[in-house]
């Protein structure tokens, strides 16, 4: 296609037909050319419609690195831009970007920080383990989900730093690092030990938050440390404990299809 036919294209982002503006946008990113990166994103900063702004995403995102810079610049911008910028990071994967995203996990505006985090996690580059781990603790249940997401999605990557921040850090933050291991499964059997010091805190949150994540791994460390927690005089700490050995020794619905089968083949 030319480049009026681009022109053209790019002209229809004015409309105020929003779905001439999604077509010419969807147009524009099959055709991926790199010189329409400035005037995507400009039109893109500005677009009031949802479903148009998600594809103009997308259209840069095709772009790759002809786009970053433009994203790169955004990022100074009012909170709206900066989050839209860093959406398009997410999609492009610039492994260069790291150092522009990492400062904005902590943005004052939720929406940013949250979509900055999920930047990061997205990248997959440990060398952001540090700056996500040093936000542990928030206040915000919903910034705390994204976060807990965001540490998970490294794996036992994340695990040495879960485990100091469960033996060092402050109450809400040792609660948020207990969680979090609790989602990353078998990769935490490193922390096994650490989660059952904190199955046994004065901090009965920690110790509960800890007690499920020691449900969440296999093995027999794990589950002598769940024995020990059925113990606990903390009533919710035994009972939560006490539900997961009797869960883990309850045979799965896989178990029981294996038996039946063995059975009718026996008989």
């Amino acid at each position: 296609m030319s480049s009026r036919d681009s022109s053209a294209l790019l002209a229809e982002l004015s409309d105020p037909d929003r779905d001439v503006r999604l077509r010419a946008a969807m147009t524009l990113g099959e055709l991926a050319e790199p010189a329409t990166a400035e005037p995507l994103a400009a039109h893109l900063w500005e677009e009031p419609d949802f479903f148009v702004r998600d594809v103009l995403t997308w259209s840069l995102g095709r772009l790759g690195s002809a786009a970053v810079p433009v994203a790169r610049e955004a990022l100074g911008r009012e909170p709206r831009v900066r989050t839209q910028a860093l959406h398009v990071l997410s999609k492009i994967l610039d492994p260069h970007t790291l150092d522009d995203i990492a400062p904005l996990a902590a943005d004052s505006e939720p929406a940013v920080a949250a979509k900055a985090r999920f930047a990061l996690g997205r990248l997959g580059d440990e060398r952001a383990l540090p700056v996500l781990l040093g936000l542990l603790g928030d206040d915000d249940a919903e910034a705390q989900n994204v976060l807990t997401d965001v540490l998970a999605s490294f794996g036992a990557a994340a695990v040495p730093g879960l485990e100091q921040a469960l033996r060092e850090g402050s109450a809400p933050v040792r609660r948020h690092a207990a969680a979090a291991l609790g989602y990353l499964g078998v990769d935490a059997r490193p922390a096994v030990d650490a989660l059952d010091r904190a199955a046994g805190s004065d901090d009965s949150a920690l110790a509960v938050s800890a007690v499920m994540a020691l449900g969440s791994i296999t093995g027999p460390d794990a589950a002598a440390a769940l024995e020990r927690a059925s113990a606990s005089d903390d009533s919710r700490v035994s009972a939560v404990a006490a539900r997961l050995l009797a869960r883990a020794s309850e045979p799965t619905r896989l178990d029981a299809l294996r038996a039946a089968r063995l059975a009718r083949a026996a008989g």
